[in-house]
């Protein structure tokens, strides 16, 4: 069983659908991964928040994990779990893990939002953990979770935890990131912390994070990656200088979603046959919206996508 989360730039995958809307294109799947692997890219994030984990069936799922994996046997999948009942979570957990997951991401239970006590957040990572088939990721993301967030001082205690090995949160409070990442309990153990957010990149590096889970990664992944390695090597000015393209182009990722990511995936590199989502994702942004509020985030980031 995986002990730690490697470092670096993780890429959180859309789900390709062919023209319908709605067959998956297992074939576009396997090429993208592997076209993510060739550009630097540490791992894949499968069937996250960017990959519509809730609307695909079980069998979708399992599918798309296990034909990755079959194309790409050593390449770090990390599977995304959405369950708010605790035995289904568990399950779901032990599924991801017969069909090729490394790591399990585990959005906490969230249908009542925050009428959810941090206490009860505390009781139902640790009884997952315990049962757990595969060591675990905290999953911090109030966006998809009613406004739940998990605190920081809940995730630290939770790093202690034999089976709990990270934490990722996909949202901005940097003070949040601090009170987690340089804290003497993760210190102390051996627990990672990952943003959702690749324009913070640099700052997150400095407080001790390990990396970041990026969907804009699935677009432009030499630029993310030529950060994370910047950095690595020492190369501020570099890496600050790719930063601030990354910041300026992440408006399409926070603004866009991931019906955006599926049209930079598609304008940048030619993957996919149809840029919608399932229903009731299925109406990306109009032409005239593209071209007004993004067109110029994913032109900066292109541009110096082109060069490395």
């Amino acid at each position: 069983m995986t002990s730690s989360i490697i470092p670096g730039v993780y890429t959180p995958i859309v789900t390709f659908y062919k023209a319908d809307g709605f067959t998956i294109d297992y074939e576009t799947q396997i090429a993208h991964a592997k076209y993510l692997k060739k550009s630097g890219i540490t791992g894949l994030v499968v069937l996250g928040s960017t990959g519509e984990n809730a609307l695909l069936s079980g069998y979708e799922r399992h599918t798309i994990i296990s034909r990755i994996r079959q194309a790409l046997p050593d390449f770090p999948i990390i599977g995304g779990i959405a369950k708010n009942n605790l035995s289904e979570a568990i399950a779901e957990i032990s599924a991801v893990k017969k069909a090729g997951a490394n790591i399990a991401m585990v959005l906490p239970s969230n249908y009542y939002g925050n009428d959810t006590s941090q206490e009860g957040l505390y009781d139902w990572y640790t009884e997952v953990a315990d049962n757990s088939a595969l060591p675990l990721i905290i999953y911090v993301y109030p966006g998809v979770c009613n406004g739940l967030c998990i605190q920081p001082r809940i995730v630290r205690r939770l790093c202690s935890h034999k089976n709990i090995i990270g934490c990722k949160c996909s949202h901005g409070d940097v003070q949040q990131y601090t009170q987690i990442s340089l804290s003497p309990e993760v210190a102390a153990n051996n627990f990672s912390f990952f943003s959702g957010q690749g324009q913070l990149l640099v700052p997150l590096l400095a407080i001790n994070g390990k990396g970041v889970v990026d969907a804009l990664s699935g677009a432009f992944p030499k630029t993310f990656v030529a950060i994370y390695n910047a950095l690595k090597a020492g190369d501020f000015e570099t890496a600050k200088k790719y930063q601030y393209v990354a910041a300026e182009a992440e408006v399409l990722a926070v603004r866009a979603g991931f019906l955006g990511i599926k049209r930079a995936i598609r304008d940048n590199l030619g993957f996919g046959e149809t840029i919608v989502g399932r229903k009731p994702m299925n109406h990306p942004q109009s032409e005239e919206v593209w071209a007004s509020e993004f067109q110029s985030c994913f032109d900066i980031i292109k541009k110096l996508e082109d060069t490395l």
